[in-house]
């Protein structure tokens, strides 16, 4: 099993947004076994209400749920200034999906299925620009 870098405060919560809900739960006990608190929500509108915390935190959402697809809901978070790093992943690759995902500054894209190894960089990228951005305020 992958380390998680020294950089990387064990404390970090990764929020997880996906409508499958066989995929969500093995998704949040990876993310959790690597050593990251997490959140899981099986609808979008579920992540709207919750208190997103500003520090040491990351998104990760997939592409395309009913409710909302994943760009439009990290636009809402976006618009109203509660939108950490992002990460973004997809069972689809067609031209649709791609020019969703050019409409966000996502930190990294995974295409389903990923490994842990893909993912732990994935989420050690998105907190480290996390940090960055809390050191420019």
């Amino acid at each position: 099993m992958e380390e998680i870098p020294a950089t990387v405060n064990e404390r970090s919560t990764v929020l997880v947004v996906d409508d499958d809900s066989r995929f969500l739960s093995a998704l949040g006990r990876l993310v959790r076994s690597i050593g990251f608190d997490v959140q899981i929500f099986e609808r979008p509108k579920q992540l709207l209400d919750y208190p997103i915390p500003k520090n040491n935190t990351c998104l990760l959402l997939d592409v395309h749920m009913p409710e909302m697809n994943g760009v439009e809901l990290y636009e809402m978070l976006a618009i109203a200034g509660r939108a950490p790093p992002l990460i973004m992943m997809t069972g689809r690759d067609d031209l649709h999906t791609r020019q969703l995902l050019r409409r966000t500054k996502a930190v990294a894209v995974l295409s389903k299925p990923f490994d842990q190894t893909l993912l732990l960089q994935a989420i050690s990228r998105a907190l480290a620009s996390n940090r960055s951005r809390e050191g420019q305020h």
